[in-house]
Order: structure tokens, then sequence, then C-alpha cells
């Protein structure tokens, strides 16, 4: 049982004997259509490529959209084809085989390269559309996740809409979950939802983060407002503007983080320092 005042990662930092070393990031809303592949776009390549961190990306989502976008649509079909995806490793887990999960990861991906012209440390286990029929499977994901530990300065993973048993096991070893939203009527309701249910759980940081959000729009500003007064915000905004949604489309030429972004790499930095920034703290353990 976890006593009071110490957090999943204090426990793992025990365990292994020493400071806890990756850390694990959920982007996570129970409504679909706020962002969260853009969300967790923006912070792989700013963690990987601008901070220069060894990123994994873990698809529990069905739609496997952050799976088509951070790999291609050739390779996302490869890597189907092979069954090297987050819904052949849950059937494995299951059967009681030896956890392989490496064997599941593609490595390299994105089309983003470091100023030298190097491949970042970013890697991936892809969703596949099957995956929908392994949600019944509860805490399977935490023990994905257990198995890369060490490995990686960071593993984010991109949650599917809602709470199905699958995303909720990984939603309780996460150490930090960003809730992204639209600035609209159902956002306070929406991000009160999951953040009362994170709360129950003893989740250690959980933040919301407003996307599309037009700076001359003072009703979505008054929203942000109200929901930040409520649930604590990360402390940035991630702006309506085409050129994050261009960067959502692949390109069969990687090139670097400002080709790919333009001016918007600002806030691809921003978001990656805000994170680094929170899941760096000091983390409090009770006396024995």
């Amino acid at each position: 049982m976890t006593r009071p005042g110490r957090t999943r990662a204090a426990i793992r930092g025990k365990a292994l004997g020493g400071p806890p070393v990756t850390k694990f990031i959920a982007v996570s809303n129970r409504r679909g259509g706020v962002g969260k592949t853009t969300l967790t776009m923006m912070l792989a390549y700013g963690l990987s490529v601008a901070r220069r961190q060894k990123v994994l990306l873990v698809d529990l989502d069905a739609q496997a959209s952050t799976s088509a976008i951070m790999m291609g649509h050739q390779r996302w079909r490869s890597a189907r084809e092979a069954n090297r995806t987050t819904s052949k490793l849950l059937t494995q887990i299951v059967t009681d085989e030896p956890i392989g999960c490496n064997d599941y990861i593609s490595q390299a991906i994105g089309d983003v390269t470091l100023a030298e012209g190097k491949a970042p440390v970013l890697d991936i286990i892809p969703s596949a559309h099957d995956l929908d029929d392994k949600e019944a499977l509860l805490m399977i994901a935490g023990r994905i996740m257990r198995s890369v530990e060490g490995a990686y300065d960071q593993v984010i993973i991109d949650c599917a809409p809602g709470l199905s048993q699958l995303v909720w096991g990984a939603l309780r070893i996460a150490d930090c979950v960003l809730i992204p939203y639209l600035p609209d009527r159902t956002a306070e309701d929406n991000v009160g939802w999951l953040a009362h249910r994170l709360r129950e759980i003893g989740t250690p940081s959980v933040f919301t983060v407003p996307n599309r959000v037009s700076g001359q729009d003072s009703r979505a500003q008054g929203i942000i407002a109200a929901v930040s007064a409520r649930y604590a915000s990360l402390g940035m905004q991630i702006p309506a503007t085409q050129l994050l949604a261009t960067a959502l489309d692949y390109r069969d030429k990687p090139a670097t983080l400002a080709a790919k972004f333009g001016s918007a790499v600002q806030h691809v930095n921003s978001l990656s320092d805000c994170v680094l920034n929170v899941i760096n703290q000091p983390v409090p353990v009770a006396a024995e």
C-alpha cells in the first residue's frame, strides 16, 4: 500500500536502489477531438530533439493517429503486418509468455533530425485498430510500462478517449497526466471529471493544457481562467495555428525542428520545458 506523501516515482526509485530514472507521462481526456495527438507529437519532438531526451511513445488509442503521424503510413503498416503493436504485446502478456517489450518497439521514428542531422532517440510501440478488442485487460498497461523503465528518460502514453480499463491501467502508473482541452462550454465538466478520478487514485501531478486557443477570443480566455482556477494549469496555451495543423503531416524526408514547425517551434519548446519542470520537481517521501 502507498503511504500518504509517497508517490509512485518515489516507490519505484527505492525499489531500484536509487532515484527514479524514467518518468511516465500520460496524455488523456474522456472527450475525443481535443488535441491529444497534437500535444503528444509536440511533446515527443520537443523532448527528444530540442532537449535531447530519450523518449518512448506508447499508443493506447485504437484510432492510432499518433502512430500514423509519427511513423508515416508505410512504416506503420509494416509494423501492423509484423504484429509489432500494443495490441499484439497485450495478447502476449495475457497468455503468460515472457514479456519481450523490445520486440514491439519501432526505433528512430519521426521526420525531424537533431541539428547535426542525426536521428533523435525517439521510439514507439504503435497501436492498431484491433486494440479495442483488448480493453478488458485491466492493469496490463502498467506491466508494459514497467518493462521499459530505465531505458528512456520519458515514456509518453497517448491514451484513448474515455476511461477504459486499459487507459485506467496506464493512468494509475503515470507520474504526470496532461489533460488537453478545448476552451468551450464542455471544458470544465470534462476536465473536472478526469481530474477528480485521478485525485482519488493519488496521481502525483495533473495539469490542464488549453488547446486551439484564439488570443482574440475573450470568451475562451474566460473559460481557461475558470478551469485554471479549479484545476492546476501547466502554464501554457497551445494556439490555434495552421502551422501546428500542418506539422501533423508526416514528411518522407526528415528535416529540422524549425523546418517542421516554423514559428510554432516556440510552443513546442515551451511545452517540453513546462513538462520537464514539473516532472523533475523533488518527490516528497514520508518518514518510515
